[in-house]
């Protein structure tokens, strides 16, 4: 007990002291510099395709489609890839790639320093969002909260990569929801910037982008300031991502056909084999027999391929809708039951691993409760906060539901789970055990 009566009295003495608040800082910086060392080390050691014998990343080996468009850019052809002997000017949205290329031509082209600057400057971001909330015991808030967001290693490192949109998605979307809680006096204009980064960022976030713009406005009329102003930056955003798509191939981007890859990418969940393997081995390894469907003869138009393969996957559609239905199914169950690691790959003698990821369990188990505890405080409230947590996640996983999702895919909404539940569930819980005589 002298030890509680103790930290209560330490924890009253820092409360609310700036000069405390930028100590916590520190500690935090040199916390995320060793995690960033020591994940970068891991991943170089496993992929070392990736950096020089000096550590310097070799941009045109990153994974995931992007290694191209990089190569492109570093020679000033701009965001162009080839597949299927064709140009394709669209097949990526374009925030990753510009400014993974930017870190590497004006600050750094050492892998180690890349990923540092990254993470740090959207860690930074997302602490000082936390001092910005209105709590007693602000400081334990934000030490907890900051526990919360990178204790789970399968999260943690999923967000410090840089070579796939979860990267950096990862991040905006906790900002995203936590500037939605806040009562900054510019709120709305930094949640632009967010939905503005989202959009460009990862072509399926167009539903959630469009989705909370229209909440924006329904929860903002008559009451607070400028509640319009992400559907602005979103429509604005389409207008110059359209404009540059006519430019360089002749069709106005918009909406759904936001990058021409899609479709191809979608046919991976839509054919005879997808459920018999999914989710225990990746639907990448269907990639070289969908590649093979494509007629010899066909226009050689990124906008036209990905038509035929549209039309591929609503066919597979309309004659298989069980199999589209269990597949469905499957994808439920890696969002809240699969504690298994991403879909493998066969190796060389076609033996697949099955290794319990356990950090997973975690992971399920906070985001059913935060289903449940959303939707019963909003049938139980009517509340606007609960509803935006409800479209968020409604709209945020709707496009992985049309298509496929990994676990990695999750690891946002995994992380905004334990600190919706920390913060609405079990904060209050804890001052007012502190705050016991």
């Amino acid at each position: 007990m002298n030890i509680i009566y103790r930290s209560k009295n330490i924890l009253n003495k820092i409360e609310n002291s700036p000069l405390n608040f930028f100590i916590l800082y520190l500690i935090f910086v040199f916390i995320i510099i060793n995690l960033n060392f020591y994940f970068s080390f891991l991943y170089t050691d496993k992929f070392p395709s990736i950096v020089d014998e000096n550590n310097n990343m070799i941009l045109q080996n990153l994974g995931f489609n992007f290694g191209q468009i990089l190569g492109n850019l570093k020679i000033d052809e701009g965001l162009k890839a080839n597949y299927f002997d064709t140009d394709y000017y669209v097949s990526r949205m374009p925030l990753l790639p510009l400014l993974l290329n930017f870190l590497h031509t004006y600050f750094s082209k050492n892998f180690f320093v890349i990923l540092l600057i990254k993470n740090l400057f959207f860690l930074s971001i997302i602490f000082f969002i936390l001092c910005s909330f209105k709590k007693e015991k602000k400081i334990l808030f934000v030490f907890f909260s900051l526990i919360l967001f990178i204790y789970n290693p399968h999260n943690l490192s999923t967000s410090l990569s840089f070579n796939f949109e979860e990267g950096i998605l990862n991040y905006l979307i906790i900002i995203l929801c936590l500037l939605y809680l806040t009562d900054l006096k510019w709120k709305y204009f930094y949640i632009s910037l967010t939905i503005t980064s989202i959009f460009f960022l990862k072509s399926s976030m167009i539903f959630l982008c469009t989705i909370l713009c229209v909440f924006y406005i329904y929860d903002g009329y008559k009451i607070k300031k400028f509640f319009y102003l992400p559907l602005i930056f979103l429509i604005f955003s389409s207008l110059i991502w359209g404009i540059y798509s006519y430019k360089k191939t002749g069709f106005f981007a918009f909406g759904t056909k936001l990058a021409s890859y899609n479709a191809f990418t979608l046919n991976h969940a839509y054919n005879d084999k997808f459920t018999s393997l999914y989710p225990k081995i990746s639907p990448d390894t269907l990639t070289v027999e969908i590649e093979n469907k494509l007629p010899k003869d066909i226009d050689r138009n990124e906008w036209v391929i990905d038509k035929f393969y549209f039309n591929e996957s609503i066919e597979y559609l309309k004659s298989n809708p069980k199999d589209v239905f269990l597949g469905i199914l499957k994808k439920f169950q890696v969002v809240f039951l699969y504690i298994y690691k991403d879909s493998q790959f066969p190796s060389e003698n076609g033996q697949i691993e099955n290794e319990i990821r356990y950090s997973n369990i975690f992971n399920k188990i906070f985001f059913i409760l935060f289903i449940f505890f959303i939707l019963k405080n909003y049938f139980s409230f009517r509340d606007s906060k609960n509803l935006f947590f409800i479209l968020a996640t409604l709209f945020y996983f709707f496009p992985y539901f049309v298509g496929f999702i990994y676990t990695r895919h999750c690891t946002s909404f995994y992380m905004i789970a334990t600190f919706y539940l920390f913060n609405e569930n079990y904060y209050n819980r804890i001052l007012d055990f502190l705050n016991k005589d």
